[in-house]
């Protein structure tokens, strides 16, 4: 009988020669002769090129003794048009250590930048452009990794596969404990981000392909690291026509049982989540389920049976389900959950080979089995995480697994599944909240636009593909910005689901019992029934002035007195914190935040958030960088809105600024926008979107309105960016700890 465990990955070399990577690999390390490595493999198998070429498989006659021939797969290249079509000035074919040859194509394809940086924004920028050429990469070559970009947190992640055209999609029926990071279950709109799994890391996670013991598994999964372990922690993957090739050449008739019989898989799950077990996932998580009657009406309109035991537990039977199935290229693949549910699924509830079965209920077999497993832990692609790296596997031609790990409680890899496509170009320009909603990149500022003009201009702005309207109640304009907004919705321009709405609580509504209060005048004046971002507007709390005496209040408490100033009310900002988050839990808003704070009150509101903030608005501009603040927001999946853009504009008219504080006047600026053919002003802003930050640039002329959002048909090189970035000097021109005492008798600094 053919030795199964002495053949292990078989690859094409010169379309002939197949060799096994497990003993190349030891061969490149320890210089072992082509002799030594035949001894150790009594047998190679020998393709015809035309087999190969076909991608038929390992339907072969044993050969004798051959030559192995080494294979790297950076070096031999096996790049076609599919693979070719994906490099662009931003992204390039790569390589990574583990990457071997399949076929005589690399597996896994790699995608690199071509520059040293390329953050989430430029890549999901790229992601829009190659959206279908990625998705056909993976469907050809069954993983595509993504190695070196700068992605930092789930959030930008999930801007990113936001732009990958793939359809988001409940995750109901698995086994493992998972939590959600980034997304909404109840108002799913983007592929949501969830832990990998929550099980112990001395769990092996075997070979599966997600959710395959489900009638209806995702056509993709992908999977993010923000932070690896010190050892182990890989998730290796595998060619599932790899598996069915080996099935085909050395057990056909189980094979042929797979194929005509299906599998049933059967598991006992807890009623609630056993974070001890690999697929400690309950019953109420699994269906979405609150109680016994739920669950029972959820599994019933996908097939499956249940016992229910004495203890609470309850045995799932799922209906037959194929254990083979046929790409769209007419490939046959051995995809299905078999090997994880036969070996894996073992906890104080299940034994192991117990949890799947032959469709007519007979046992599978142990000696195929044990075969099996074998050759697909031997032949695992194990990739070594980095910060930042995922990959996009198809999830009928890839199997994934995951290695045991260090507990130095580091490693944190995220996951996300979809299920068919999706348009994308329609959509415009976004960061991904850790709501799952879509916060534009460029919206239009309304601070200082006159009430005369802010119904004209919202509505301008949205007609010429505006989707972010940033207001205020301090601004005193949000009547009139409502009006802009609903001649737009009647209009049939967009829906209210198309817009995202700002606004702003306001100093003196800081106490809890005045938050709801200070949100519902906003929603009234705003004409619209919820906001997509609710923001304190300053750290500062002053005292309450009633709507019915001013409205709005703005900072000096009483205007008619003889001591004009600012009246501080000190009101924690936890009270304030937590009245915000009510607001969300009523439905009244939808995502809340933060202006004009640093890290260290950030720190201490996560500390104890139910809710976190979403965003932070702060003033940004090229003299003003911020980049310690970003980069803590964005490795905390915070994010930013940067007001002020163009620096000293907006408060020439105020006497804050000067004309020779524009940095729209600066050298370096005016030679950037000559080389890319684009203005001074676009410039700065493409600086600002570039860096992950979404940008509220205020106007009231059209041509500027088309002028501002017309950002997205170039790059800014590495080298660009930094010419910019030198131009920091740590100004503020919105500082009340300046202004407030000149204008309001006050000294009220928040920034040392």
């Amino acid at each position: 009988m053919f030795c199964l465990r002495q053949v292990k990955f078989y690859s094409q070399v010169n379309s002939k020669i197949l060799f096994s990577s497990k003993l190349l690999k030891r061969s490149a390390a320890s210089n072992l002769s082509s002799s030594t490595l035949v001894k150790e493999k009594r047998m190679l198998v020998e393709r015809s090129a035309d087999t190969m070429g076909a991608e038929r498989g390992l339907n072969s006659t044993v050969a004798g003794e051959v030559d192995v021939v080494m294979s790297d797969a950076s070096k031999t290249g096996g790049y076609d048009d599919t693979a070719r079509c994906l490099e662009t000035n931003l992204v390039k074919l790569g390589s990574i250590p583990a990457q071997v040859m399949v076929y005589g194509r690399p597996f896994p394809l790699v995608l690199q930048p071509r520059e040293k940086v390329c953050n989430f924004f430029q890549l999901q920028e790229n992601m829009r452009e190659k959206h279908a050429e990625i998705q056909n990469a993976a469907s050809e070559y069954g993983v595509v990794w993504f190695a070196g970009f700068e992605v930092k947190s789930p959030e930008e992640w999930a801007s990113v596969l936001s732009n990958t055209g793939l359809k988001e999609m409940p995750y109901i029926g698995g086994a493992a404990v998972r939590k959600l990071i980034v997304g909404n279950e109840k108002r799913l709109t983007d592929m949501n981000v969830v832990t990998t799994n929550e099980s112990p890391p001395s769990e092996a996670i075997p070979f599966h392909c997600e959710l395959a013991q489900t009638p209806n598994p995702p056509d993709h999964i992908s999977f993010w690291c923000k932070v690896n372990t010190t050892e182990g922690g890989a998730t290796p993957v595998l060619r599932t026509d790899l598996v069915y090739n080996f099935l085909l050449d050395h057990y056909p008739e189980a094979l042929q049982n797979f194929e005509s019989l299906g599998v049933k898989y059967v598991r006992i799950v807890p009623e609630e989540d056993d974070f001890t077990s690999a697929q400690g996932r309950s019953y109420k998580s699994m269906f979405k389920a609150n109680s016994r009657e739920e669950a029972e009406k959820e599994m019933a309109k996908d097939g499956w049976n249940w016992e229910w035991q004495p203890n609470g537990d309850c045995k799932t039977i799922s209906k037959c389900l194929p254990a083979v199935r046929t790409t769209a290229s007419g490939k046959k693949v051995f995809c299905n959950q078999v090997i994880a549910a036969y070996f894996g699924w073992v906890d104080k509830r299940n034994e192991m080979r117990k949890s799947c079965v032959f469709g007519n209920g007979e046992p599978l077999p142990a000696a195929v089995m044990d075969d099996l497993k074998q050759f697909m832990d031997d032949n695992a692609v194990a990739c070594r995480w980095h910060p930042g790296d995922f990959m996009l596997i198809d999830n009928y031609m890839a199997y994934h697994s995951r290695q045991t790990f260090s507990t130095d409680g580091r490693r944190k890899v995220m996951a996300s599944i979809a299920k068919g496509t999706k348009d994308v170009k329609s959509k415009c320009h976004h960061l991904t909240l850790s709501s799952g909603d879509r916060m534009p990149s460029v919206g239009l500022g309304t601070w200082k636009i006159p009430k005369d003009k802010t119904a004209e201009s919202v509505y301008s702005a949205i007609t010429n593909g505006y989707r972010l309207i940033d207001e205020a109640c301090d601004y005193g304009n949000e009547v009139e910005a409502g009006q802009g907004i609903n001649q737009a919705i009647s209009e049939g321009i967009v829906s209210r689901d198309d817009l995202f709405i700002t606004s702003k609580l306001w100093n003196t509504y800081h106490r809890k019992e005045h938050v709801k209060a200070a949100c519902l005048k906003t929603l009234k004046d705003l004409s619209v029934e919820y906001l997509d971002l609710y923001l304190i507007h300053f750290p500062i709390s002053l005292k309450f002035v009633p709507f019915e005496k001013r409205y709005p209040p703005e900072w000096i408490y009483d205007p008619e007195s003889a001591d004009k100033c600012m009246v501080e009310d000190a009101v924690p900002m936890r009270e304030t914190w937590e009245a915000m988050q009510e607001l969300v839990e009523e439905g009244l808003v939808r995502n809340i935040g933060l202006c004009n704070v640093g890290v260290s009150m950030i720190r201490d509101i996560l500390s104890y958030a139910k809710i976190k903030p979403a965003v932070l608005q702060v003033e940004i501009h090229p003299y003003n960088s911020q980049q310690v603040l970003l980069r803590y927001c964005r490795e905390n999946g915070i994010a930013i809105t940067a007001f002020s853009n163009l620096g000293a504009s907006s408060y020439l008219e105020l006497n804050m600024s000067t004309k020779a504080d524009s940095c729209l006047e600066e050298e370096c600026v005016r030679k950037l926008a000559e080389k890319h053919g684009k203005t001074p002003a676009q410039i700065v802003l493409r600086w600002g979107v570039q860096r992950g930050t979404a940008i509220i640039p205020k106007s009231s002329k059209t041509h500027r309105l088309v002028e501002n959002i017309s950002l997205f048909d170039f790059n800014l090189s590495n080298d660009d960016m930094m010419v910019i970035d030198s131009l920091n000097a740590n100004k503020r021109f919105n500082d009340p700890g300046v202004f407030a005492e000149g204008a309001f008798n006050t000294f009220f600094p928040i920034y040392e």
